[in-house]
């Protein structure tokens, strides 16, 4: 793939390589016909001769343009060059979450900020009955300007209707039963035990983030994949730190409850009590009162 760097494919020449996955390379490119920078995301060599390939980078343009979110990355076009399949993407200025994190954690005022962000998106793409499925901190990128854009539905799927009430108040699951996807540090304990994934499942990786912004760290390790599925299914997430702000606090323990019909039920649930909860903080601490605000979506 490094042959790439410098050469036209299609209307697109490759200038850099920005990252790479499980299936596919992601380079910047330049577009030809309209003087533009973008993220060109081709399959990797070892999966070119798999015939569910093309379908699988298809399905997820088709699932990235039923958004339409400024925290979501748009995809402007796909295609096929020389029997190589690609998307290209909006290409965006920034660092992921994770070479931002410290071992002390983001400030508060920013995990409040990114952590309503990612939840507003999620909440979008809800709605539209669509779940992300790979939330975490490699997916997400940090824009200079202090925005973000959540990156890569190439695990995400379809719920089987998509109206805001059916989600808010079924059970439905995505299309089909497959093996378990995802990155382990993330996925929820429903998913583990092979379960179907849900919105709160997404609403769980969303928990896992804040703590991992709020600390530096996250809920749940294993020396092993058998000790870290075990903990996430059955032990209690790592203490938080003393001294973090009583509504991070409590908005992580509500998204990282083990049984999913007592997490949120609303991605942007999530958003307004973070910011509501930080408000209320701010003016029950010059009352010298604890605040005492019940979460949405319970």
């Amino acid at each position: 793939m490094g042959a790439m760097i410098g050469t036209t494919f299609g209307r697109y020449i490759i200038e850099s390589k920005l990252g790479a996955g499980s299936m596919g390379v992601v380079y910047r490119a330049r577009d030809l016909r309209l003087d533009r920078q973008v993220a060109l995301k081709v399959l990797n060599q070892s999966f070119l001769s798999d015939p569910t390939a093309w379908g699988w980078l298809l399905r997820e343009a088709k699932i990235a343009c039923a958004l339409n979110h400024p925290c979501i990355c748009t995809v402007h076009d796909i295609g096929e060059e020389a029997e190589q399949p690609y998307i290209a993407m909006e290409y965006v200025e920034g660092r992921t979450l994770g070479s931002l994190l410290i071992p002390s954690g983001l400030p508060p005022a920013l995990v409040r900020q990114y952590g309503s962000l990612i939840a507003e998106a999620l909440g979008h793409a809800h709605e539209r009955g669509i779940i992300h499925r790979d939330i975490k901190s490699a997916n997400v990128l940090a824009t200079p300007d202090g925005g973000l854009k959540i990156l890569d539905f190439g695990l995400a799927r379809r719920l089987r209707g998509d109206s805001q009430q059916h989600l808010a108040t079924s059970t439905s699951s995505i299309d089909g039963i497959g093996p378990i996807v995802g990155t382990a540090h993330y996925m929820a304990p429903e998913v583990l035990r092979g379960e179907r994934a849900y919105v709160w499942s997404d609403i769980w990786s969303l928990g896992v983030l804040i703590y991992e912004m709020t600390t530096g760290t996250l809920p749940f390790v294993g020396n092993t994949v058998f000790e870290l599925t075990t903990a996430i299914m059955t032990s209690e997430m790592n203490p938080l730190p003393e001294g973090i702000p009583a509504y991070l606090d409590r908005v992580i323990r509500h998204c990282l409850s083990k049984d999913p019909s007592a997490r949120y039920h609303c991605a942007r649930d999530v958003a307004i009590d973070l910011t509501r909860r930080h408000r209320n903080t701010k003016a029950n601490t010059s009352k010298n009162v604890t605040p005492t605000v019940k979460c949405l979506g319970a």
